[in-house]
């Protein structure tokens, strides 16, 4: 052991998803979804988002955010906003 803290693949899940997404808003109850991972690792992981570190390293993310999942099911889920919302920086790869 190392000492480093191990990274769950659920979190690489989560974090190479929003690589590919690059820009689009997700609730984490969505995101946790979209990866297949448990809502609540990935809540977790969200709240170490919202550092400036974690926005250098190109992530963001907010409390009550939109999420792009629940204004694609129409005008009932428009706008809805989740707890904590989450979105990728990176420009994605071509």
């Amino acid at each position: 052991m190392s000492g480093e803290p191990s990274v769950s693949s659920a979190v690489i899940r989560g974090l190479e998803f929003l690589d590919r997404h690059a820009g689009e808003w997700y609730c984490t109850r969505c995101w946790a979804d979209e990866v297949g991972a448990d809502a609540r690792t990935l809540h977790r992981v969200s709240v170490l988002m919202g550092t400036d570190e974690a926005r250098l390293a190109g992530y963001e993310a907010k409390a009550d955010g939109a999420c792009k999942v629940h204004d694609a099911k129409g005008t009932r889920l428009a706008g809805r906003k989740g707890p904590r919302s989450v979105r990728g920086l990176r420009k994605p790869r071509s």
